[in-house]
C-alpha cells in the first residue's frame, strides 16, 4: 500500500512539474536614474519598455536618486545587496558616483554607463550622444546664424555633470575664430524652472549684458527663457536647445511653433541599452562605446522631421496598443489553463480516491470470510479490524461529500463558460461579442478564486502561508474594498457603510490576507441581505486591550444557533448556506486571522442578520522578524476578488418588429443564468422572469404563460414547491414545465417526474438542445388542443384516475352543457361556478384549447345544433332554443356562417345521402 501511495504522490508531483505557468524573467537589471522628472527621460524609460517587451527573459526595476549624489549611491548599493544580474547607471555627477560603479564593475557586475559619463573607463558599455560634439556643432550652427559675431547667453545644466561639462567645451570650440563671445552663463541645472526664476531674477537686475542669442543645454530650459523674455517684452532675440524631442511639448513642437530657432538632436538611448544589455547577458561581444549621432532641427527641416516623430510616435502607441491586447489575452488563457489543471489534478484524485474505496471494499470482504473460520480467540481481532473499516468508510465518505459539493460549485460557472461559447460558435454573424467575453472571464475568476481559496486551506495545512505584515493605515485600506461594493449596492439599495473615530489608525497586518477576510465577510453580507438592508463596518479601538476590532453587520436573514456553532468549519453548509456557497470562505477568513494572532467571532439572529467582528492586536511585538516588513503594501486586493465584482451588462434583444404568440416563464435566482436565459429566448418568445418563489407563483397565476423553466435549488423556497403547487392548482395544472437545475441525481429525477414534471434538464446544457425542447413540448401541447377540439362536446368522464387538466376540460364542457340553451349563459356564469376571474378562465382556454371562451361556446352549440339535425326531425326552431338561440332566424344565420348552409340545406343533404 506504500508503494502505491508514493506512486500517486510521484504522479501528482509530475503533474504539477508539468505546469508550463512559470515567471520567464530569468535575468533581473537595476537602473540607477539620475533624475526622472523631465521629458527627455521620461522618453529614455519609454523606450526602455518598449524593446524589453522583446526580451521577456528580462525585468528592469527603476530607481530615481531627484538629482541628489548621495541618494544615488545608495540605491546602486541596494541594487548590488539585491544580487542584480546588470547594472545601468546614469550619472547625476561624474566625479561623486565614479567610485561604486568602479566597486560594481570589478565586482563582476556588467555595467552600462547611459547619457552622462564617469571619471574612469572602468565599466562594460557606455551609451549616449557625444556631448563635445553637440556643443560644437551648436557653437557653428550659432557662428553661421550670427554671421561670426554677437553676443551668447547659456543656460548650463548641472555643471557637475559630464554633458554639461562637454556641450559649453564644444560650444567655446565651434566660436573659435569669430567674434561671437558668452556675456552671460546662468546655472539651469537642466531644470525648467530653475532656469526660469534664475534668468528672470538676472534680467530684472538690470546688471545682464545685452545678448543676441540664448543657448540652453536642453529644450525646456531655452523654452523656459523664451518664456520670460516674452513676458519681460524683450524681443528681437534668437533662442536654440538641444534634445529634439518628440510630442506636443518637446523641443521639434517649439521649433515648429517658432519658439526655439533651432534645435539639436540628442537621442535617450534607451532602446540600445536594453539591446546591448540582452547581448552581454547573453554572453555576446558588444561595443565598448556607443556614441548615438546628433543633427541640426530647425526651419530648413522641421516639417519632415515633424512628419517623421508624428509617425514614429503613432507607430509606437500601435505597438503600445498591441502589447497590451496581448497580454489581456495572455491573461485569460493563464486563467483558463489554470482551471484546466485544477480540474483535471481534481478529476485525477476522484479516480484515486475511488479506486481506493473499491480496493478497501474487496479487502473487508475477504478479511470478513476469513474472519467467519476463525475461533473466539480471533474475535477480539475482528472487532478491532471492523472498527477500522468503520473509519475509513467515514473518512471515505468525508472526500465523496467533498468532491460533491466542489463538483456543484462548478456547476453554475461552467454553464456560463459554455453557453455564451456554444452561442457565439453557433451563431457566425455575432458581432457583439463583448458580453460574452465578460461573462466568459467573470466566471473564470470565480473558479480561479475557489481554487486560491483550497490551495491557501493547503498551504496552512502544511504550515507554507506566512505572513508578511506592514504597518499602514487601516480606514484607506477598508475603503478602497468597500468602494468595490458600490455597484452591487446601488443596484440592490442596500446601505453600504464605514465608521470609525480614528481614521489615520495604522495597524500591522497583512493587506493580502485581510483583502481576502474583508471580501469573503462583506460577499457573505451582501448574499444574505435583502433589498432595502444595509451592511456597516466599523472599526473600534481598544486601548486598554491594546486591540482593534472590525466589525460587519448586515440586516440580511440570519443564522440559526446550530449553523452559527459551525459556521468556521471546513466545508460546512447549513440550511441557509447550502445554496450559497462551498463551505470555504470562512474557514479560510479563520486561519487567516489566527496566522494574524487575531480572533473572529459572530453573532446572528435568525430573521434579523449577522454580526462578524475581527479581533486585531495593536504593534507588533506578536509577529517575529520573518513575519514583518519594511515599506508600505501598494498591492491590496487579490485579483480574482477584482474580476468576480465586475458588473456585467447583458445583451437585451430589443425586437419588436415580430410578435410572439406564445409567454414563457423563467424562475432562476442565479442572476446571470436568468439574464441570459431571457436573453435568448426573447428572440422567439415572450419572456417573463421570477427571482424566487413568491414572485414566481404570482407570475404563473397571474399571467398563465404557456411554458415555465425553473431551478430546484432557489435561495428562498424549493423548486419542487413550486412545482407542486403549480401542478395542484387548476388554473395552472396545464402550463409545462422544463426544469433546469444542478440537482441531477435519480431520486430527484423521479421526484421531479411524480410532480408532473414535463422535461428534466441538468446544468451545464446546450441552449440549443433547450430551445428544441421548449419547440418540441409547446407543439405537443397544440396537439392536444387539437385533440380536444376534435371530441367536442366530451362527455363528463366516470374515471377517478383522471389529471388535473383533464378534470378542468370536463367541468368546464358540463357547465357548457348544463347552460347551453340558455341565451343568457356566458363567462360570467363560468367564472362564478368554476371559481376563477374572467382573465385566468380566458387565458386557461385559450392555453389549452387556442379559442376564446364564447368562441368555445359557439363552437359547441354549432357542433350540437349539427348532431340534432342530422339524428332527428325535430323542429329547427326547437333545435334553435335547446342550443341556445333566441331566434330561429339569428340561428340560422350563425349556423350558415359556420358550416357554409342552412339548417334546412343541411338536413336534406343529411336525408339525400
Amino acid at each position: 500500500m506504500k508503494i502505491q501511495l508514493l506512486v500517486v504522490l510521484l504522479y501528482v508531483a509530475a503533474f504539477f512539474s508539468c505546469n508550463p505557468e512559470k515567471d520567464h524573467a530569468t535575468y533581473k537589471i537595476g537602473f540607477s536614474q539620475c533624475v526622472s522628472g523631465d521629458a527627455w527621460r521620461r522618453a529614455m524609460h519609454q523606450e526602455m519598455y518598449r524593446e524589453l517587451s522583446f526580451y521577456p527573459e528580462l525585468s528592469l526595476e527603476i530607481k530615481d536618486a531627484k538629482g541628489d549624489n548621495t541618494t544615488q549611491i545608495r540605491q546602486i548599493r541596494d541594487f548590488l545587496d539585491e544580487g542584480i544580474d546588470l547594472l545601468i547607471v546614469s550619472p547625476n555627477e561624474s566625479e561623486p558616483i565614479t567610485p561604486i560603479v568602479e566597486e560594481a564593475f570589478q565586482n563582476g557586475i556588467p555595467v552600462i554607463v547611459i547619457d552622462r559619463k564617469i571619471s574612469s573607463n572602468l565599466y562594460t558599455a557606455y551609451v549616449g550622444g557625444d556631448n563635445y560634439d553637440v556643443g560644437h556643432t551648436a557653437g557653428q550652427y550659432i557662428r553661421n546664424l550670427l554671421k561670426g559675431q554677437g553676443r551668447v547667453l547659456e543656460i548650463w545644466g548641472l555643471q557637475g555633470s559630464s554633458p554639461a561639462k562637454e556641450r559649453h567645451r564644444g560650444l567655446l570650440k565651434g566660436f573659435q575664430d569669430s567674434e561671437i563671445e558668452i556675456v552671460t552663463s546662468i546655472k539651469g541645472e537642466w531644470e525648467k524652472d530653475t532656469a526660469k526664476n534664475r534668468l528672470k531674477q538676472h534680467l530684472q537686475s538690470g546688471t545682464i549684458p545685452e545678448f543676441d542669442l540664448v543657448f540652453g543645454h536642453n529644450d525646456v530650459m531655452a523654452i523656459g527663457a523664451h518664456e520670460i523674455c516674452k513676458n519681460l517684452d524683450i524681443v528681437q532675440k534668437k533662442f536654440i536647445g538641444v534634445d529634439a524631442l518628440p510630442g506636443p511639448y518637446g523641443g521639434i513642437q517649439a521649433v515648429t511653433d517658432g519658439i526655439l530657432d533651432a534645435t539639436f538632436l540628442y537621442p535617450t538611448g534607451g532602446d540600445i541599452a536594453i539591446e546591448i544589455a540582452h547581448k552581454i547577458l547573453s554572453d555576446e561581444q558588444v561595443v565598448k562605446e556607443n556614441i548615438l549621432q546628433t543633427a541640426v532641427v530647425d526651419s530648413t527641416n522641421i516639417r519632415i522631421m515633424k512628419q517623421q516623430t508624428d509617425k514614429i510616435i503613432d507607430q509606437q502607441d500601435n505597438i503600445t496598443r498591441q502589447k497590451q491586447r496581448i497580454d489581456v489575452q495572455m491573461e485569460i488563457y493563464k486563467n483558463q489553463r489554470t482551471f484546466l489543471f485544477g480540474f483535471g489534478l481534481t478529476l485525477f484524485v476522484a479516480i484515486i480516491s475511488l479506486a481506493y474505496v473499491f480496493k478497501s471494499l474487496r479487502e473487508k470482504q475477504e478479511i470478513n470470510e476469513e474472519l467467519k473460520n476463525k475461533n473466539d480467540e480471533i474475535l477480539q481481532q475482528k472487532d478491532k479490524v471492523l472498527s477500522l473499516s468503520k473509519k475509513a468508510e467515514e473518512a471515505t465518505q468525508q472526500k465523496f461529500d467533498f468532491f460533491t459539493n466542489i463538483s456543484h460549485e462548478f456547476r453554475t460557472p461552467l454553464t456560463l463558460i459554455q453557453a455564451p461559447v456554444e452561442d457565439l460558435l453557433a451563431n457566425k454573424d455575432a458581432a457583439p461579442f463583448k458580453p460574452d467575453l465578460q461573462l466568459i472571464r467573470k466566471n473564470t475568476m470565480r473558479l480561479l478564486r475557489l481554487v486560491n481559496q483550497l490551495m491557501d486551506l493547503r498551504k496552512i495545512d502544511h504550515a507554507k502561508m506566512k505572513v508578511k505584515a506592514v504597518e499602514q493605515e487601516l480606514i484607506p485600506f477598508l475603503q478602497d474594498i468597500l468602494n468595490s461594493f458600490d455597484k452591487t449596492a446601488q443596484k440592490h439599495d442596500i446601505t453600504l457603510r464605514l465608521l470609525a473615530d480614528n481614521r489615520n489608525l495604522k495597524v500591522w497586518y497583512d493587506p493580502m490576507m485581510l483583502d481576502k477576510v474583508m471580501f469573503n465577510l462583506l460577499s457573505n453580507a451582501f448574499k444574505f441581505t435583502p433589498i432595502h438592508g444595509s451592511v456597516i463596518v466599523k472599526v473600534t479601538e481598544k486601548p486598554l486591550s491594546n486591540k482593534v476590532c472590525i466589525r460587519v453587520e448586515d440586516t440580511g436573514s440570519g443564522m440559526s444557533p446550530e449553523d452559527t456553532s459551525h459556521v468556521f468549519d471546513r466545508f460546512y453548509q447549513g440550511e441557509t448556506y447550502s445554496a450559497a456557497g462551498s463551505g470555504i470562505g470562512l474557514a479560510l477568513s479563520k486561519e487567516l486571522i489566527e496566522l494574524h494572532h487575531g480572533e473572529i467571532c459572530l453573532e446572528s439572529t435568525l430573521g434579523k442578520g449577522t454580526s462578524f467582528e475581527v479581533v486585531l492586536q495593536m504593534g507588533k511585538a506578536h509577529f517575529n522578524e520573518s513575519e514583518m516588513l519594511n515599506g508600505t503594501a501598494t498591492q491590496y486586493f487579490s485579483e480574482e476578488n477584482i474580476g468576480i465584482l465586475e458588473e456585467v451588462t447583458p445583451k437585451i434583444s430589443r425586437d419588436t418588429q415580430e410578435e410572439k404568440e406564445q409567454t414563457l416563464l423563467i424562475i432562476e435566482d442565479d442572476q446571470q443564468i436568468r439574464q441570459y436565459l431571457c436573453q435568448q429566448l426573447s428572440a422567439h418568445y415572450n419572456i417573463l422572469e421570477a427571482e424566487n418563489f413568491e414572485v414566481g407563483i404570482a407570475k404563473a397565476l397571474d399571467k398563465l404563460p404557456d411554458l415555465i423553466t425553473c431551478d430546484l435549488m432557489l435561495k428562498q423556497g424549493s423548486g419542487f414547491d413550486i412545482i407542486k403547487k403549480l401542478k395542484d392548482d387548476i388554473r395552472t395544472s396545464h402550463i409545462p414545465i422544463i426544469v433546469i437545475t444542478a440537482k441531477s441525481s435519480l431520486d430527484e429525477r423521479i421526484e421531479g417526474i411524480k410532480l408532473g414534471v414535463d422535461d428534466y434538464i441538468s446544468k451545464p446544457f446546450s441552449f440549443t438542445l433547450l430551445l428544441e425542447r421548449i419547440k418540441t413540448l409547446l407543439a405537443n401541447r397544440q396537439k392536444l388542443r387539437e385533440h380536444y377540439l376534435h371530441e367536442l362536446p366530451i362527455e363528463k368522464s366516470k374515471s377517478s384516475g383522471i389529471s388535473t387538466d383533464k378534470k378542468f376540460i370536463n367541468a368546464f364542457n358540463a357547465i357548457i352543457e348544463q347552460h347551453l340553451s340558455d341565451p343568457q349563459f356566458g363567462v360570467n356564469t363560468i367564472c362564478d361556478e368554476i371559481g376563477l376571474s374572467r382573465g385566468q378562465l380566458y387565458r386557461k382556454v385559450k392555453s389549452m384549447l387556442g379559442y376564446s371562451v364564447n368562441d368555445y361556446i359557439n363552437r359547441v352549440r354549432m357542433k350540437k345544433a349539427k348532431r340534432l339535425l342530422a339524428e332527428n326531425d325535430t323542429p329547427i326552431a326547437d333545435i334553435a332554443f335547446q342550443v341556445g338561440f333566441s331566434t330561429s332566424a339569428y340561428f340560422s344565420t350563425a349556423f350558415k356562417n359556420y358550416f357554409g348552409s342552412t339548417p334546412s340545406e343541411f338536413r336534406d343533404q343529411c336525408k339525400n345521402s
